[in-house]
Order: C-alpha cells, then structure tokens, then sequence
C-alpha cells in the first residue's frame, strides 16, 4: 500500500499542469505528407487555439513542425501510422491537467473499428484517471461517456470519400467546458 502510494505520488509529480488555457483544439488521424497540406480550416483553429492536441497519426515530420510553429501551446502522441522517427520522438500518450480537470491523450491503435472497447483504454490509464480522454484511430467523431469518464474523438482531420475531416473544440471557463465536435462539409 505504501509503496503504491509513492508510486502514484511519483506520477502527480510528472502530471503537466497548464494554466491560463480557455480553447483546446484536438486533431486526430491527419495522414499529411506536409503541414501545407492541412485543411485551411484546421490551420485556422490551430492558430486561434490556446492549446493543439494531436491524437496521432501525424504521419510527418512537417506537420508536426507545422503545428508546434502555428500553436500557441501543444501535446502531439504518437499513432500507428507515423513512422519509426515520430514514434521515437513522441509519447504513446500524455496526461495534463487545466485547473482541476485532468485530460489524457493517447492512439488506441490495438483496436479496431467501432465499437470502441474504452476498457483497454483506461488501462493505460490506471495510475491517475483523467476525467476526459482525448484519443483518435477510428477516424469516427464522437463523444462518449463510460464510467465516469467522457471520451472525445475528434475523427480524421482530412476529407476522404464522402467522410468529412473534423476537429473538436474545448472551451474552458473555469472548471466548466463545452465540447464541440466540428465537421468541414468543404
């Protein structure tokens, strides 16, 4: 018991708190071979937002130099399209906190498509449970909530077939937010 509260002290310690953040945009699963090639209305956001959440699937060094020159502030995770260098160079998730709400970001790529199985999720998860998990891979948009905890998925962030690229914007106020799932229909 001792040794598992220590554990879980260490892990508070290295929790990134940020201050001062009122419009997180989260991306996921961009596949882009450069940051020009981006949906100008992603730009956009990532240029208005306090904070960029990538959900991985970067796939670009480019891109990920794109979004780290045109954000104010970012979290990038690795997918498991991205090559050696990306999963090399970022994390397989990432945990913050913004005020008292704790976020997590991670690529569940073990799994497949819809239905999500949000258990093996929260196993990467079990030393500080976020209230809000931001994840993406199955380029499907959605928000749910499974025990106690609201999953945010903000889908694929380009336009393929009849699929629109979508992101998803987080306003703060204090410790009350209002998620939007947004879908680019041009």
């Amino acid at each position: 018991m001792i040794l598992s509260l220590y554990l879980s002290l260490q892990i508070l310690i290295k929790l990134i708190k940020l201050n001062n953040i009122k419009n997180i945009l989260v991306i996921s699963d961009t596949h882009q071979r450069s940051y020009n090639e981006l949906h100008n209305e992603i730009k956009k956001q990532i240029s208005n937002a306090n904070l960029v959440i990538h959900c991985g699937d970067i796939t670009s060094e480019n891109v990920i130099n794109g979004i780290k020159k045109n954000a104010k502030q970012s979290i990038l995770v690795h997918g498991n399209s991205d090559p050696k260098e990306i999963r090399e160079s970022l994390p397989m998730k990432k945990i913050f906190q913004i005020n008292d709400i704790t976020f997590g970001v991670i690529h569940p790529y073990w799994g497949g498509p819809p239905p999500i199985d949000y258990e093996l999720i929260l196993n990467h998860f079990k030393n500080i449970k976020p209230q809000y998990i931001l994840f993406g891979h199955t380029h499907d948009s959605h928000i749910e909530v499974y025990k106690g905890v609201t999953f945010i998925n903000p889908g694929q962030g380009y336009s393929e077939f009849i699929i629109p690229a979508s992101y998803c914007v987080i306003k703060m106020n204090k410790n009350q937010l209002s998620i939007k799932i947004t879908k680019i229909l041009n």
